[in-house]
């Protein structure tokens, strides 16, 4: 899967997804870090990124479209082995789907997409 975490990721979970064989790298690495969210957005939606956030602006569908996928993070710390267990959750349930959202808590997963 290949995946952009955006700079309020920490490193060590960029290390772990390309571990498990994911194509990921970080805003940094691409020049975008300090960018405002509309151009990481448009970055990963042209090179066909799923954006791995903390930012709960991303969650909001009127300024970015439910076709563009991405995974909101609510982990209430920012603890790498926390957002890597979440993100773990995700993918054992065949996420993310292209076109969807998922803002993830300790306490679930909630998903939304244009068709449920």
């Amino acid at each position: 899967m290949r995946i952009l975490l955006d700079e309020n990721i920490p490193q060590r979970v960029l290390w772990w997804l390309i571990g498990e064989g994911h194509e990921a790298l970080s805003v940094r690495e691409v020049g975008l870090s300090g960018r405002s969210d509309a151009q990481l957005y448009a970055y990963a939606a042209q090179h066909e990124y799923v954006l791995v956030t903390l930012d709960l602006d991303f969650s909001d569908p009127l300024r970015f479209p439910l076709g563009f996928p991405r995974i909101v993070l609510r982990p209430g710390v920012i603890d790498p082995e926390l957002i890597r267990l979440l993100l773990r959750d995700v993918f054992r349930l065949g996420y993310p789907l292209w076109g969807e959202l998922y803002v993830v808590q300790p306490e679930g997963i909630a998903r939304y997409s244009e068709v449920l």
